[in-house]
């Protein structure tokens, strides 16, 4: 089983990329998706090997059913090994401009967005580039719409 770990700043398009790869793979092949910050979502917060047991449990669960490929958005955590991990970068500004939209409660729905309602002065303090070693591939996603970003992911990753 292939698995892409799409990983990046706040508010860069993680979720959005993530599941256009899925969508684009799924119409041609036996293909998972997971949404690490939703499948966390608990109370209390989980720690990091409760997170961890969550993912390997999706995982293993996909590849039981015979995915080829499983497309993991959100924040890096080292718990699939032999995942590639794509880092989607953008610059400040566009950092700025996507967080205060999200903020606004623009853009896609997400189910416990924490950045919806905040403060700008909030938003534009986490307008933070992630730091990139261990990508083992960048993609940059200024000024790119979702589905331009995820044709060049999948003929990248996939040869497809």
């Amino acid at each position: 089983m292939t698995v892409l770990w799409i990983t990046g700043p706040r508010a860069v398009g993680k979720s959005a990329v993530g599941w256009a790869v899925f969508s684009r793979l799924v119409t041609t092949t036996k293909a998972g998706y997971i949404d690490f910050a939703q499948i966390t979502f608990a109370t209390p917060p989980l720690d990091a090997a409760a997170k961890a047991r969550r993912v390997e449990t999706v995982w293993r669960t996909h590849r039981e059913e015979g995915a080829r490929h499983l497309i993991v958005s959100g924040e890096y955590a080292d718990v699939l090994p032999e995942a590639e991990v794509c880092l989607l970068r953008a610059g400040h500004d566009e950092l700025v401009t996507r967080l205060l939209m999200r903020g606004r409660g623009e853009g896609p729905t997400l189910p416990g967005d924490e950045l919806r309602g905040r403060s700008e002065e909030d938003l534009r303090r986490l307008a933070v580039p992630a730091p990139e070693p261990g990508a083992d591939l960048v993609i940059d996603t200024d000024g790119r719409a979702v589905e331009e970003i995820a044709d060049e992911i999948v003929r990248r990753v996939f040869n497809a």
